[in-house]
């Protein structure tokens, strides 16, 4: 059977059904897998598969208030990856912090005002989680009652939440796994939900914050065990770390200084002698020290949040993988459809195996800046001539073309 085609345009914008069954065609195998591994997990914890889909029914309760393409969405990946939906919306919901039987992971940190060398702010969050396939894209649903705005993110390539993005308003925003907390509240939604709500309905910092204190109020969040370590920065030049229990939210912000969410040696030092330059490409370079990369460490996004047209020139940077392996790729929030390669693992299967040296993912990433600065250059002609329908082409080709590279430069089967 023929390789597929690691440039195949995969539909990412579209009505939820349309943008879900892509997404469950080409991840198939791996999400039967995820979701096969899930019930035998229930199934130790004396959990039946019928069990496991009553213990969904208040996070489904809550989908069909806030957010009810999602559903939609899920019934058709599921449909299209030959699982019965209930099952997989079970998985989907309960699939995080043994949420249905009740370490700290990841870094995020971010930079605003002077700390940054233009307008906005500049975000970065890696990673740390168990090794699993990882997906990126870009994500516009096409709803006639709420109109969600579109946004860049990542995560397994099982199910299509996210645990990081960047939005077409400039809002960037992370959610880590905090301290423990004593006070268990299972029947609700993980925070990889909030965040897509989030980056589906929040222009800036202060709604995203509204947002956590309304779902907190209403018990909508339920994070298990674990608190949750939000990290959010906007176009508006504000930086906020949000810390959610089951009961309620801890806040730190600035909008002329660092926030880190969790203590890396080495880190915060270092970008504090960087002060006045931190761009998304030194905070690319920060996720490379050794107390951020780490084997753990599967996926990672660096963004400038900045307030000139975000709709059309925010760029997402992503590594799939560990960071001193992983080039990272740019992915439009413009763009209308993703690579096979980034939404199918293809590339985190590539980056994995250290094929190069830093030397030379750092020499193919300085190409990839070029070609995003004059992809951000056409765009802005295409803006002030008012041609913005021809954004997500050219876009997109800047995306393949660098996608191409790492696939020429890294070489191996897939």
């Amino acid at each position: 059977m023929a390789k597929p085609d690691i440039l195949e345009p995969i539909p990412t914008t579209g009505t939820p059904q349309a943008v879900g069954a892509a997404f469950g065609a080409i991840n198939a195998e791996i999400t039967r897998e995820h979701v096969a591994d899930f019930l035998r997990a229930c199934s130790s914890h004396g959990l039946d598969e019928a069990a496991a889909i009553e213990k969904s029914q208040r996070g489904l309760e809550i989908i069909r208030t806030l957010a009810p393409y999602w559903e939609h969405e899920m019934d058709a990946l599921a449909g299209a990856a030959g699982i019965d939906p209930e099952v997989y919306k079970a998985f989907a919901i309960g699939k995080y912090r043994e949420l249905f039987w009740g370490q700290p992971e990841c870094t995020s940190y971010a930079a605003a005002g002077s700390y940054v060398p233009f307008e906005g702010t500049s975000f970065h969050k890696s990673r740390d989680n168990v090794t699993r396939l990882q997906c990126c894209f870009t994500r516009r649903l096409e709803c006639r009652v709420c109109g969600p705005y579109a946004w860049c993110g990542t995560g397994d390539t099982s199910d299509a939440t996210t645990c990081m993005f960047v939005n077409e308003r400039g809002l960037a925003g992370s959610a880590d796994t905090g301290a423990p907390t004593g006070d268990f509240y299972g029947d609700g939604l993980m925070n990889t939900f909030s965040l897509m709500y989030i980056a589906e309905t929040c222009a800036d910092c202060d709604q995203a914050l509204a947002t956590l204190q309304e779902w907190s109020d209403n018990r909508f969040y339920a994070g298990g065990r674990i608190k949750t370590n939000y990290m959010f920065s906007d176009a508006a030049g504000t930086v906020i770390r949000v810390v959610q229990d089951n009961v309620g939210l801890e806040t730190q912000s600035t909008t002329d200084g660092i926030i880190v969410n969790c203590e890396r040696k080495h880190l915060e030092s270092g970008l504090g002698r960087m002060a006045g330059y931190l761009d998304a490409w030194a905070l690319t370079e920060a996720s490379r020290i050794k107390s951020v990369s780490m084997p753990s460490t599967i996926s990672s996004l660096s963004v400038d949040c900045r307030p000139e047209a975000p709709e059309y020139l925010t760029c997402a940077w992503f590594a799939l993988g560990i960071p001193l392996r992983s080039p990272y790729v740019p992915v439009f929030v413009a763009s209308t459809t993703t690579p096979r390669a980034l939404l199918d693992g293809s590339l985190y299967r590539r980056s994995m195996p250290s094929r190069v040296r830093i030397g030379q993912i750092r020499q193919m990433e300085a190409g990839f800046r070029r070609k995003a600065c004059e992809c951000r250059e056409q765009v802005q002609a295409l803006i002030a001539a008012g041609d913005t329908d021809a954004v997500a082409a050219c876009t997109e080709q800047c995306t393949n073309d660098c996608v191409k590279t790492v696939f020429d430069t890294m070489t191996g089967d897939v």
